[in-house]
Parts: C-alpha cells; structure tokens; sequence
C-alpha cells in the first residue's frame, strides 16, 4: 500500500468494494452452474464442469468462451503473484531486514526493475511449483509430507489475521463500536471458520480415512512443520538484523 495514493482512504474501500464485487459474481456464477448441470455431473467433469454446465444452457460456443473467461481469470492472479514474487525480498531488504539486504533492494538503473529479487521470487515459485506437482498431481513424491500447497497456505494468513484483529480492538480507541470492535469479531469469526475447515478437510478428513486402512496421514500437521521452519529462519535473520542494529549503536 505504500504505493497507493492516499493508502488509509483508498485501500479500506479497494478492499471493501472489490470483495462485494467478487462475492456477488461468485454466488451468481454458482447458481447459473447449478441450474445448469447436477453436482454428480459438475464432478465427474472437473475443470471442464464450468464449461460443460453453459453449454447445456447457452449452447458450445458461449461454454467456451466462459472456460476462456476463467482462463484469463486465472492468468491475471498469476500475474499479481508474480509481481508480488518479483517485490518480496525487496520489501523487506529495503527496510535493512532479511538476507543480504544492500543485494535484493537493488534496483536496476535501466529496467528500473528489481532483478536480484525477481530472481529470487523465479526461484521460490519454480520450486513450490515443482513441489505443488510432485505432492498432488502425482501419485505423491514426499511421504508424509505431502499437501496441499495452494489451499493451506492461504488460510494460514486468515489464521494470521486473528491477533491482528485483536490488537485492532485493543489499539483503535478512536473509532466507534461498529468498526472497532463488530467489524473485526465478524472478521474473527470468519477466519476460524476457514481455520477449522482446513484443519478438517486437510486433517481429520485424511486421517480417518488413513486409519480406516491401518496408516498415518495428516497433510496440515506436516504443512505446520514446515511453516514452523520457514518461520525459525525467519526470526534467525530477524534477530541477526537487530543484534546488528545494537552494534552499531
């Protein structure tokens, strides 16, 4: 948001419009797919589903053309996880955190692109993108250590959201009841409810049904070790920094 134009203003009503914008189009592209195909169908037809539940309605040409509109759906969030992964390491070493720091808030004086970070975000994408194939589009390379790296990932940050929330209704004492303290706990609620369909779904769900066949399986328990030391590198660069930073007073 440092880039917006007026960020405090501007970024509550992106934020607020563009979720009522998606979430209405979401329920309406729903409904028209369940007037349009059964559920039994919808499955057995995959990512085909979409297409399939139009044509029947609309005709081939109009199923079509909506796959195609969901392609470059998919294409333009692929294209704000790129720039994000082009950005990372430089919104953090530009601050003077993380590894080497003068390297990855370089910016090139030609491009005025950040190379060494759009690197190293090329880096981090082609090995998660590898794991992704390797952990759920094959029979599964990693054992126990297979999950779903595009689900549990992202709800990881509404788990994330909760103590936010909490320091929000702690630390706004200028606002009113509404936003201080209603928005945010319908906010809270929300975020352990998409908590606790991942942890049933990615593992009670697997693990019953491994015990049910005499093995062990829990996909978020190993997601949450992984995390955990993604997270200890972290903080050992995070306190490297300050220990730095206390030298040099």
């Amino acid at each position: 948001n440092a880039e917006l134009k007026d960020a405090k203003k501007n970024l509550p009503k992106a934020l607020i419009i563009g979720t009522l914008a998606v979430m209405t189009i979401y329920i309406i592209y729903y409904i028209g797919l369940a007037g349009g195909i059964s559920n039994a169908e919808m499955m057995a037809g995959g990512e085909a589903g979409a297409r399939i539940a139009f044509s029947s309605v609309f005709g081939n040409f109009a199923g079509t053309a909506l796959f195609l509109f969901v392609v470059i759906s998919c294409l333009g969030t692929l294209n704000g996880l790129m720039m994000g992964a082009a950005r990372g390491m430089y919104a953090i070493a530009e601050r003077g955190v993380g590894p080497k720091p003068e390297m990855f808030s370089a910016v090139d004086k030609h491009t005025n692109m950040t190379s060494n970070s759009s690197v190293w975000g090329l880096l981090v994408s082609s090995a998660w993108c590898l794991y992704f194939y390797g952990a759920n589009l094959t029979e599964g390379w990693f054992g126990l250590f297979n999950f779903d790296s595009s689900e549990l990932p992202i709800v990881t940050i509404y788990a994330m959201y909760i103590p936010m929330f909490i320091a929000w209704m702690k630390k706004e004492k200028e606002l009113g009841t509404f936003k201080r303290f209603v928005l945010p706990s319908l906010s809270i609620v929300c975020c352990v409810f998409m908590v606790f369909a991942a942890v049933y779904a990615h593992g009670i769900t697997p693990y019953k049904a491994a015990a049910a066949e005499g093995r062990f399986s829990c996909p978020v328990l190993f997601y949450l070790i992984v995390f955990a030391v993604v997270i200890l590198i972290g903080y050992f660069f995070s306190a490297s920094y300050r220990n730095n930073k206390k030298n040099k007073r």
